[in-house]
């Protein structure tokens, strides 16, 4: 007999979660309070997204002349961007719910509770109780909110956070971005393309911590020279005041400009789901454990996406929902792997990693690693689309073994996704060697990177060769 399992949670983790285990022959009911996409769609990743996009074809634009070709370029301009946000918002979302409609998702709207083990309680909106489901697993994707401090938070009029992305009507003259994660590095770069004059406020971690360093340094070259001005020490306030904000720095310094824009980190969305009935607690920083098939220490809970804490990223919850549908169906299969997943931030230049990026495996082991880099302009496809940046491929010894990789410069998230793939087959370079992608492709990059680790490290692949 087919599995019972309920899926709390429309973001991307969930809907993967739940096409998961459909697919795999489960009963599967998903209970979101949200149109389908969740606040991923609606409110944070995409509306940020689609201003990026809309930023990224204006400077292609600019960029034209250098390709032989006259465009009249205008700044993206906020009606029209909030236009085709809401345009696509909507198109996204009915997609989505007609592949868990095909996949024969049953789609419950309302509040969902644990109400003890083995039971959940939805309510409607208006708090009316429908009859308590009694699946055999249950999985939360309920994602995260962004984190803010009691003098730390948006007003949606001066002092902004993602949120608030889909009703940006006016571009700030200028503005403070506080926070030197990946959205705050999106954001700085965006306020700063729209014509904002932009302070970025940092804390001690500095610019993308979770990046190599050379990748944020060449952001950080990028918006210099872009005329951003960069603060090192964090914000503690930020009040209100004439026509714009005054921001406090920990030093007592204080930036005034229009609007203040919070880019702060997320916490795990667990409030109202009373899982303290199921014996849940969150860990210090509010996530829930799990292991590598996204089970919780409650016996038949999964949790899959931010709730399971970071890095909070859709292709990573994605990848997680997988997994744990097809567990709690019932069907064999691997763990999620994380160091499949590819992590990228959407500025100019980009940056994105995967794997084993620095080469941690090495650490105490002289030799091992290998690491090969080849610039952006090696390929034909950057002579096209002109950009600076490099690839980075790191490697194993003995036999040569892919590992991880990153890049930074022009599509570097589109370069890194033959890499991902060889870290799942667990590929040598000699093996990637031997593949060759489409010229002029962004994807050029790993295999030449692949083929230059043969060429220079003459030693590696040697019990493969034959």
């Amino acid at each position: 007999m087919s599995r019972a399992i309920v899926v709390i949670g429309a973001g991307p983790a969930g809907i993967a979660a739940a096409i998961a285990a459909a697919e795999a022959g489960a009963r599967v009911t998903l209970v979101s309070d949200e149109p389908a996409g969740g606040r991923a769609n609606w409110h944070s990743m995409g509306p940020s997204k689609i201003w990026l996009a809309a930023v990224e074809a204006y400077e292609q634009a600019v960029g034209a002349l250098a390709m032989g070709l006259t465009v009249e370029a205008v700044p993206p301009q906020g009606e029209l961007v909030l236009a085709r946000i809401r345009d696509l918002s909507a198109r996204w979302s009915t997609r989505q719910a007609e592949a868990l409609s095909l996949a024969g998702v049953e789609w419950l709207d309302g509040f969902a509770s644990f109400d003890g083990p083995g039971q959940v309680k939805v309510q409607d909106r208006a708090g009316l109780a429908t009859e308590p489901l009694r699946p055999d697993a249950v999985i939360l994707a309920t994602g995260s909110v962004p984190q803010f401090t009691d003098i730390l938070r948006p007003d949606g009029e001066r002092v902004l956070a993602t949120r608030f992305a889909g009703k940006l009507e006016e571009i700030p003259r200028d503005v403070v971005v506080i926070g030197g994660g990946a959205t705050g590095a999106e954001f700085a770069y965006l306020f700063d393309s729209l014509g904002a004059e932009v302070t970025w406020m940092l804390d001690e971690r500095a610019v993308l911590p979770e990046y190599p360093p050379e990748a944020s340094a060449l952001l950080v070259e990028a918006l210099d020279r872009r005329g951003v001005r960069r603060v090192v020490g964090p914000a503690t306030r930020v009040d209100r005041g004439g026509r714009g904000v005054v921001v406090i720095g920990q030093d007592g310094k204080r930036y005034a400009a229009h609007t203040a824009f919070l880019a702060m980190g997320r916490v795990p969305a667990l409030t109202g789901l009373a899982i303290e009935t199921i014996g849940l607690a969150p860990r210090s920083d509010g996530t829930l454990w799990t292991d590598g098939y996204g089970r919780t220490e409650a016996a038949d809970v999964y949790a899959v996406g931010d709730v399971a804490g970071p890095p909070m990223l859709a292709n990573y919850g994605e990848a997680q929902g997988r997994v744990a549908g097809l567990h709690a169906a019932g069907l064999p299969v691997s763990g999620f792997r994380p160091e499949c997943v590819v992590h990228a931030v959407y500025t100019s230049p980009q940056i994105a990693k995967v794997g084993d990026a620095e080469g941690v495996a090495g650490i105490g082991h002289p030799g091992r690693i290998i690491r090969v880099r080849v610039p952006f302009h090696a390929g034909l496809h950057a002579l096209l689309h002109p950009g600076t940046g490099w690839l980075e491929l790191v490697l194993e010894r003995p036999e040569g073994r892919i590992i991880g990789g990153w890049a930074v410069g022009p599509t570097a998230a589109d370069s890194l996704a033959p890499i991902a793939l060889a870290i799942r087959l667990r590929a040598t370079a000699e093996q990637m060697a031997e593949v060759a992608p489409a010229v002029p492709t962004a994807s050029e990059l790993p295999f030449m990177a692949a083929r230059e680790a043969v060429r220079v490290n003459g030693d590696i692949d040697a019990p493969t060769r034959q």
